[in-house]
């Protein structure tokens, strides 16, 4: 064979051979029109999408969480939990306030005349004892005075009788004075009068003692006596408030108590139709007895078992 021909084969075979060669090394460009390679972008570019969607979606619903919005939890558990602890205390409340302003209503029902005893100026004049009695007695005396404070025994029965409707009204209790001022000029059967008129359920009268013996001291109630005429009607609730008011003054470490004193020679215990007692609250002729109830805290303190007694009376005669 020429060498002609062998060239011109060589030719023709490389010809031949070439496009094939292309044909199978020719690259493949991403995201041509294989159907194939568009199927996996397209899934691929689904899940990134669903990917995103769903970290947006599970932020959303943590940042509502954690703010307590949109939570079923919140509106199933927390909620009625919370409704349930607020009817309780609501109930809870209003029962307290339920007894609490029933115990008050039932003290309103109760009233109390407080007579502050004597009086700035005596009144010397002449008044029978009692209802149809033939004795007479001194409508109102001056009263005692301190020997160590020089005060008047009208001064400090009115300071003690304001102490105890304050503490009393505090309680629920009504309370009307016989007097508010010194400068009165009022017999001890119109004070009894006054509890009288005003169907009062305790008629208290508050004293000092005094005593030509400086040594003697102690507090005492006066209740009317059992053969008294004029009190048989009011002797028991009379004995029973005065019996109360006793007890607690004992509890009081700083009081000297001596005790109940029967009595049917005091016109205000005579003329009252109402249950009375009268609360001597110690002996201003004694020192130191006498100091001591010119001290606000002794005073007060003592004030305080008195209406104590009386609240435990007004409880028992509901």
């Amino acid at each position: 064979m020429s060498k002609t021909v062998k060239i011109g084969i060589t030719i023709i075979i490389l010809l031949a051979v070439i496009p094939v060669y292309f044909l199978f090394n020719q690259p493949i460009e991403e995201g041509g029109n294989d159907p194939t390679t568009k199927n996996v972008k397209l899934e691929q570019e689904v899940a990134k999408i669903a990917a995103i969607k769903t970290k947006e979606e599970t932020t959303d619903t943590n940042e509502l969480t954690s703010e307590g919005q949109d939570n079923p939890a919140a509106e199933k558990n927390e909620e009625p939990v919370k409704q349930e602890f607020s009817k309780e205390n609501q109930e809870t409340i209003k029962t307290s306030d339920e007894e609490e302003k029933e115990k008050e209503e039932g003290q309103k029902d109760f009233l109390v005349v407080i007579d502050p005893g004597h009086q700035r100026s005596a009144n010397l004049g002449q008044e029978p004892v009692g209802p149809g009695a033939l004795e007479n007695k001194i409508k109102v005396t001056g009263g005692t005075a301190g020997v160590a404070t020089g005060k008047p025994e009208y001064k400090l029965t009115l300071e003690a009788s304001l102490i105890l409707g304050k503490l009393l009204e505090k309680r629920g209790v009504k309370v009307i004075y016989t007097r508010t001022s010194h400068d009165v000029n009022m017999s001890n059967k119109e004070r009894a009068e006054i509890a009288n008129q005003n169907h009062a359920d305790l008629f208290v009268r508050i004293h000092a003692d005094g005593s030509t013996n400086r040594n003697v001291k102690g507090l005492s109630v006066l209740t009317p006596s059992d053969d008294d005429p004029y009190t048989k009607a009011i002797y028991q609730d009379s004995l029973k408030a005065s019996q109360l008011i006793l007890d607690e003054t004992k509890k009081n470490p700083a009081v000297k108590v001596n005790g109940i004193s029967f009595r049917s020679d005091l016109s205000g215990f005579n003329w009252s139709k109402v249950p009375s007692t009268l609360i001597e609250m110690g002996f201003m002729s004694n020192p130191s007895e006498d100091k001591n109830l010119s001290d606000t805290g002794y005073l007060t303190n003592l004030v305080t078992n008195i209406s104590d007694g009386i609240i435990n009376y007004s409880n028992r005669n509901k």
